[in-house]
Formats: structure tokens, C-alpha cells, sequence
């Protein structure tokens, strides 16, 4: 099938090849409804551009970076949940003529780019915040201060709050949580909201059911058998992420009573070694697809649009019931 070319939107259009043209690299006096007919029919012919010829004109790269954080220095742990999140971050922008480049923060200053992405990190990191006064930057669970920012993330408050009132039905009423690092907004939240959650349900929380760990299972697994050692251990445990709360469930083994049945454990994320647990683990289910897809959405957006683009975008999250969990 033949490449659509610029007479073909033209055509389509009912305009002259110079209209299309200026319509579509916005130079030169256009009214505003020329230039919306000219950009559907290109979008509905599926023209694009010669990307060196439009950069040229637009002053446009193309490029959009990505950058996961660490996770306090287990940066392949925060793949293993954000990998779908950066598929459909590039599935997104290919579909616009974008490229994702997948960057370490410190290239972010470096690099020219149209926006960027950042994912699971502190959002007042001096590169992020330099980056933020250049180009558009999206963070994904990071809150970013700049001229042309946005956020989004997963509701982790709703997400515990499920979580509780899970346990709270099933009969739970000394309950742990193994938080995550708490520089980050996912491990802030969702520990603020364990502790005005269980205080609001009158569950028995004294101040070691509170574990402070950094989402790996390293952190799981030790704080898990701190509380668990307790002279009056939890009967469940809420964990800030699947990978700590499979780490969990072994200490549940470790200390000689069984997971689901002696201690309810619930994690967060529902990644694909959930299901498979032993026992398989209940946990909160983030739409890892929907926030990738949003984020480059709104770095779209932000290049485009950047007056009328939305600023904070909230993902829903599910309770995803399995046997780690019983009353």
C-alpha cells in the first residue's frame, strides 16, 4: 500500500498543498478550523511527515525520554513491575510518530528532547527538576514541579483501603503493613493511608506493625519476620508491593505457620508471579497498561496542548481476591 503523501491530505482536506503544509508544521495565518480539517484528514490517511524535514521546521526531535528510578538502588526490581507500564508508553507514542528512548536521569540535560517521561522516583531530583524548566515532563507516581507538568499514578489510598476492608470483613483486627520507600509517592500514600485506614476501623496497630522497607523482597522478607517475631504478631499482613509481599509469604513458611490460613497476606500491583504464589497471593491490581497508555497521552498533549492538557490523572485500582487471604 503507497505511503499517503501530502497532495492526498490536501485532497481530503479540500485545501491547497501550501494550506496543508503550514496547517500542519503551525506556521503562517490558518483559522483555527482549516487546521483542525487538515489534521483529521491527515490522521485519518495516517500521513506523516518526513521526520527530519518536519524537525527542521518545527524544531521538533520526536524523542521522548523515559526514565525509571532505582528504587533506592534495585532498579530491575522497579522493571519488573513497570516493564508493561513502558510498552504502552511506547506503543502510545509510535502510534503519534514518536520514539521512546529509555534514558538514565543523569542524560536527561543532555539530550534534546520534545518532553519526558519519569517513573518511580523522587520527583525533587535536581536533574528532574532541571529537565522540567527545559522541555514537558510527565511523571509517572512523581510529582514534579515545573511550568508544563503532569502526574499520573494509581489511587493508592483507594487501593489500601480495599486491602483493609478486605481483612477488617474476614475477621482481621491486628494487622501489619510492610511499607515501601517513602520518598516516593506510591510508599508515602499508601502508608498514610494504612494508618488513618486502620485507625479509622479500630484495627490494632501498635507502632512495630508499621515495617519500613524500600519494595524489594530483601525488605519484605526482613521486616515480615521482625513484626512476625513480635510477642503478639499480626494475624495479617499488608504488603506495598507484590514483590515484598511474596517475600512475606515466605517468612510466613519460615516461621513455622502457613500463609492464608495462620496469616493473611495482601500485596500490591498483581504481577504476573502473583497468581502463581504459594499460597497465590491477593493483592491490589494496577492497570499497568492504562498508566502507560495516559502518561505518554499527556506528554502528547503537553507538547500540543499544553493550556488545556490534564494536569493530574488518577488510575482505579481492584482488590484481586486469592487463597493468601482467609477468615
Amino acid at each position: 500500500m503507497a505511503r499517503p503523501t501530502i497532495r492526498d491530505v490536501a485532497r481530503r482536506a479540500g485545501v491547497s498543498i501550501a494550506t496543508v503544509s503550514r496547517a500542519l508544521n503551525e506556521k503562517g495565518d490558518i483559522r483555527p478550523e482549516t487546521r483542525a480539517r487538515v489534521q483529521e484528514a491527515a490522521d485519518a490517511l495516517g500521513y506523516v511527515a518526513d521526520p527530519a524535514a518536519r524537525a527542521l521546521v518545527t524544531h521538533r526531535t520526536h524523542v521522548v525520554g523515559v526514565v525509571v528510578g532505582d528504587n533506592a538502588g534495585h532498579r530491575d526490581l522497579s522493571l519488573i513491575f513497570f516493564g508493561k507500564v513502558l510498552a504502552a508508553i511506547a506503543r502510545r507514542l509510535g502510534g503519534a510518530h514518536y520514539e521512546a528512548l529509555l534514558m538514565q536521569v543523569e542524560d536527561l540535560p543532555a539530550r534534546p528532547l520534545d518532553a519526558a517521561i519519569v517513573i518511580g522516583m523522587d520527583g525533587d531530583e535536581p536533574l528532574v527538576v532541571e529537565c522540567a524548566k527545559r522541555v514537558p515532563v510527565v511523571g509517572v507516581d512523581v510529582l514534579i514541579d515545573g511550568p508544563d507538568t503532569a502526574f499520573v499514578g494509581s489511587d493508592h489510598a483507594a487501593g489500601v483501603r480495599l486491602a483493609l476492608a478486605h481483612l477488617h470483613a474476614l475477621g482481621h483486627r491486628r494487622v501489619a503493613h510492610v511499607a515501601g520507600a517513602v520518598n516516593t509517592v506510591a510508599g508515602r500514600v499508601r502508608l498514610d493511608t494504612f494508618a488513618q485506614e486502620a485507625a479509622r476501623l479500630g484495627l490494632e496497630v501498635p507502632a512495630e506493625y508499621l515495617r519500613r522497607g524500600d519494595f524489594s523482597s530483601a525488605s519484605g522478607y526482613r521486616e515480615a519476620c521482625a513484626v512476625l517475631a513480635l510477642d503478639d504478631p499480626p494475624t495479617a499482613i499488608v504488603a506495598a508491593s507484590d514483590l515484598m509481599a511474596l517475600a512475606v509469604l515466605q517468612a510466613v513458611w519460615d516461621s513455622g505457620v502457613s500463609p492464608g490460613r495462620d496469616v493473611a497476606v495482601i500485596g500490591f500491583d498483581d504481577i504476573e508471579a502473583a497468581a502463581l504464589a504459594h499460597p497465590p497471593l491477593t493483592t491490589i491490581r494496577q492497570d499497568r497498561q492504562e498508566l502507560g497508555t495516559l502518561a505518554a497521552q499527556r506528554a502528547l498533549e503537553l507538547i500540543s496542548k499544553p493550556a488545556s492538557t490534564r494536569r493530574e490523572t488518577v488510575v482505579p485500582v481492584e482488590l484481586v481476591v486469592r487463597a493468601s487471604t482467609a477468615r
